[in-house]
Order: structure tokens, then sequence, then C-alpha cells
């Protein structure tokens, strides 16, 4: 889990980068596409979590799971402002109304 986690964290933190690369034109943002982008506006963050829950797995600790949902607390109120926030920057061809915040098809 912690690889799987750690492996869509940063393919989907490298379609983040190469958004850099192309904002060469006069938008100054553009709507990320590719991976879950489709699905969800913060596949990263979904990923990140996987990786945290395979920590917590292995470790068998209290407090791990503790850290876990902590940060599931905090990336998922991180998800939904972004959401909202590219929903208030691009059109509905863009950015559509059903995209999720973190986990593709339920939230």
């Amino acid at each position: 889990m912690f690889l799987i986690g750690q492996g869509g964290n940063l393919y989907h933190h490298y379609l983040l980068s190469k958004l850099r690369d192309t904002k060469k034109t006069d938008e100054k943002y553009v709507a990320p596409k590719g991976g879950l982008f489709g699905f969800v506006a913060t596949p990263h963050y979904l990923f990140e979590l996987i990786g945290w829950l395979g920590i917590a797995a292995v470790a068998q600790q209290l407090n791990v799971f503790l850290v876990f949902t902590s940060m599931s607390s905090y990336l998922t109120g991180r998800a939904v402002s972004q959401n909202a926030w590219n929903r208030s920057k691009f059109s509905v061809g863009d950015w559509p109304v059903s995209r999720k915040n973190i986990v593709p098809f339920m939230f």
C-alpha cells in the first residue's frame, strides 16, 4: 500500500509539474488532466493517504493510526477547498460539476 501510495502521489505531482511547463499561454491557470484528475480534484492527496494507511497497517500502533486519521481530516478539508476553487476558476467544460473531491465516484 505504501509503494502504491507513493507511486500514485509521484505520478500526479509529475502531471502537476508539467502544467508549469505549459503555462506559456495567456491563461493564468490550467486545469490538470490525466491520471485520476478526470475523476477527483486531488488524486495526489488520495495516494498520500493510501501511503499513510500502508504505514499504519504495518506499524499496528495507535499513534500511527491517529496520524493517518489526522492526515485524512486535513487533506479532505484541503481537497474540498481545492475543488471549490477549481470550480470558480474553470469552465464547466474544463472542470465538470460532477468531479469529486478526493475519492473517485464517492466524495
